[in-house]
């Protein structure tokens, strides 16, 4: 049974993926349609959606033709959730017209935008996109497409992580340097996935005498990786933090789920943790930040947790006007801003009223760093005193 794809199942290793084995397609078009980029009726654009509609049109729309069998044209059927098949005519390079199914969005659902080009969108979401399949299909048999299509944003967040942390270099001058074969997984269950997600691990390791462990279950809690911001101003001394109501500290039973913060986010797949950065000073303060200075990078809490947090301090202008309240009203957030002086800020440190990990690394941090950035400010024209 032939297939054509024309949009982001052009993307070989998403193919792939997709299909769950090799693929060696052949070229093909289909005259009188142009791609177009899909965009939600919502005023959605590029950036939130990243796939082509199929449209008629003047052009020809070069693509893929593959011949699936039954049982891949299920995974087909999951992973194109949202769109159903119709027969066309493709032309392969030789002249030969095929018969083809190919995939449609449902109609009336999206609009039609700027032509979309493969090549484009592959060099910004082909990877992640490609990562992202994985946990996807993996729901084939267990998971309904639609509530897999509710849960993909979240899957595109930690695919995303995934490829950052495999990407990393990190340093090991005294911890054990991993070779191939030090973990076995022997089985991998995602035991919930939504919003977060659990993964049981059945494995072995190497251990410190040479051998491998028994096997041993491990559970991780799934979350994508986070930017933590803190703002400073060195001319006039003084920190940005935020205060947030949070279900963490409300869960363990304590009598103030009220935290004092910097200011955080999650990662989104397509930008950098320095682009978050700055994108959440504005929805959460209303603040403008200038230099990112990196700090320690770090995981919270590893011993059941993926969270792996890109920290930075960050030099703004800080007047008593400088902030607003501010928070996204669709993700319930209510966030007040605290424009405090350094001195301030370790005074809570010492009575305990600080007690959020990220806050705390990047007041140490910003300890060790203030003498040469109170320094270099100093050095420049004054203008805000």
């Amino acid at each position: 049974m032939h297939y054509f794809f024309y949009g982001t199942l052009c993307h070989v290793p998403l193919l792939e993926r997709v299909l769950g084995r090799p693929v060696v397609p052949m070229l093909a078009t289909l005259a009188g349609h142009d791609l177009r980029q899909a965009c939600a009726r919502s005023g959605a654009g590029a950036e939130d959606l990243a796939f082509p509609l199929l449209v008629p049109g003047a052009g020809r729309v070069e693509g893929l033709l593959v011949d699936v069998t039954p049982a891949e044209v299920l995974r087909l059927d999951y992973y194109e959730a949202g769109h159903a098949t119709t027969a066309c005519a493709v032309t392969t390079p030789d002249g030969a017209e095929r018969s083809a199914r190919v995939y449609l969005a449902e109609s009336g659902r999206w609009l039609p935008g700027d032509l979309w080009d493969l090549r484009v969108w592959a060099a910004r979401w082909g990877d992640v996109v490609t990562e992202a399949a994985v946990e996807f299909m993996a729901g084939l048999d267990h998971l309904p497409p639609e509530r897999a299509l509710s849960r993909y944003p979240m899957m595109l967040v930690r695919a995303a992580s995934r490829l950052r942390a495999r990407a990393a270099t990190r340093p090991a001058q005294r911890r054990r340097v991993p070779v191939p074969g030090d973990v076995e997984i022997t089985r991998m269950v995602p035991a919930y996935a939504r919003f977060f997600a659990v993964e049981e691990y059945h494995l072995r390791h190497r251990t410190f005498a040479g051998g491998m462990s028994p096997v041993l279950e491990r559970a991780a809690f799934i979350s994508g990786d986070a930017t933590v911001v803190l703002p400073y101003d060195p001319l006039r001394d003084r920190v940005l933090l935020v205060e947030q109501f949070r279900a963490g500290p409300l869960a363990r039973g304590d009598a103030n789920p009220w935290s004092l913060e910097a200011i955080a986010g999650r990662v989104d797949a397509g930008e950098t943790p320095q682009e978050a950065a700055r994108r959440e000073a504005v929805e959460e303060a209303g603040v403008t930040l200038t230099d990112l200075i990196p700090a320690p990078n770090f995981y919270p809490s590893p011993g059941a947790k993926t969270e792996f947090l890109y920290c930075y301090l960050a030099l703004a202008d800080l007047p008593d006007d400088a902030a607003r309240p501010g928070g996204l009203e669709e993700e319930g957030e209510d966030i007040r801003p605290h424009l405090i002086a350094f001195s301030e800020l370790m005074a809570l440190i010492d009575s305990g009223e600080v007690e959020n990990a990220p806050l705390l690394v990047l007041a140490l941090w910003l300890e060790r760093m203030r003498p040469r950035l109170r320094a270099a400010a100093d050095a420049g024209t004054d203008t805000r005193l």
